[in-house]
């Protein structure tokens, strides 16, 4: 009888580097339960934080299964609508999975890691297709897009690299079906906003803006190192924009010292309820504006 002895060369080398990225996100990914036919996965967050998406985690009545097949009862401390994340708690300190927030690259190798229902681990291999890259506060953020398999159940699991770190939390809804994955930075700002706040709700101000080139002259003198702000071109009646005090050709330069140079930059600070401190330019003066978010229709 012939023994068969292991292959080597790069790709015996690649096949061991992804088995071991696999073992090493794989202590961190849960299934998630709501008392529903269909059940989802979740990311450790460490402390007994639990990410997962929002759409899949229909009911409050919410338990959780760890990779050693421990239940644990989770409550959902709270969700977020505009990036479809919910965080949930369990009463067991959970370590935090592995993460990386430097924006990954197309054609980069990648591993979409999830517990689907009693089908345990699931892993499927792929690569990064597209990133979608936004900034929010001056941070990074982006979604990305894989051709990695994202099937049933893999909502709230990790796309991972081939280290084992998460570069982002699965979500079959914002691909209709196809391999998406919000970004960490994105997750790791939600989550901070449900923990300290619970759920969060797109908020509405009543106004249209669009970027402009700031003068010169006003950015040497304020010591401004932004180049834009945001021109408002339309305030609606009754809106909470017009309430706070804002006109038409007022330019906003930040929102709770955070520079606006981008449309979504605003967009992101905009919680129902949350009331906010905008930096104006009006009339070549710069004076500030609180206004109160209110409840998108």
């Amino acid at each position: 009888m012939t023994e068969t002895t292991k292959p080597t060369g790069d790709l015996s080398r690649l096949s061991d580097d992804l088995a071991t990225a696999t073992a090493t996100i794989a202590p961190f990914i849960v299934r998630v339960d709501d008392g529903t036919r269909l059940t989802a996965s979740g990311v450790s967050l460490g402390g007994g934080f639990i990410a997962g998406a929002s759409h899949a985690v229909e009911s409050d009545d919410v338990s959780v299964v760890t990779a050693d097949g421990t239940r644990h009862r989770a409550t959902v401390v709270g969700r977020d609508e505009a990036t479809d994340i919910a965080i949930l708690k369990v009463e067991a300190d959970l370590p935090a999975a592995p993460v990386v927030t430097v924006t990954p690259h197309p054609g980069e190798l990648v591993l979409a890691v999830a517990r689907p229902g009693d089908a345990g681990l699931t892993v499927t291999l792929g690569v990064v297709s597209q990133v979608q890259e936004t900034q929010t506060g001056g941070t990074n953020e982006y979604i990305v897009t894989t051709d990695a398999g994202v099937y049933p159940g893999f909502s709230g699991g990790a796309l991972v690299n081939t280290r084992g770190e998460m570069i982002g939390l699965l979500n079959r809804m914002y691909g209709r079906g196809a391999g998406v994955a919000l970004g960490v930075p994105l997750v790791i700002r939600a989550a901070e906003a449900i923990k300290a706040h619970g759920s969060r709700r797109p908020g509405y101000l009543g106004i249209r803006t669009q970027l402009v080139a700031l003068p010169d002259a006003l950015r040497i003198a304020q010591s401004m190192a932004q180049s834009g702000g945001l021109l408002i071109v339309s305030v609606a009646p009754g809106s909470a924009a017009e309430s706070a005090g804002l006109f038409l050709g007022d330019t906003l330069l930040s929102v709770n010292g955070s520079p606006l140079e981008d449309v979504n930059a605003l967009r992101e600070h905009l919680i129902a309820g949350d009331t906010i401190t905008l930096q104006v330019l009006r009339g070549g003066a710069v004076s500030e504006i609180t206004a109160t978010v209110a409840a998108s229709e």
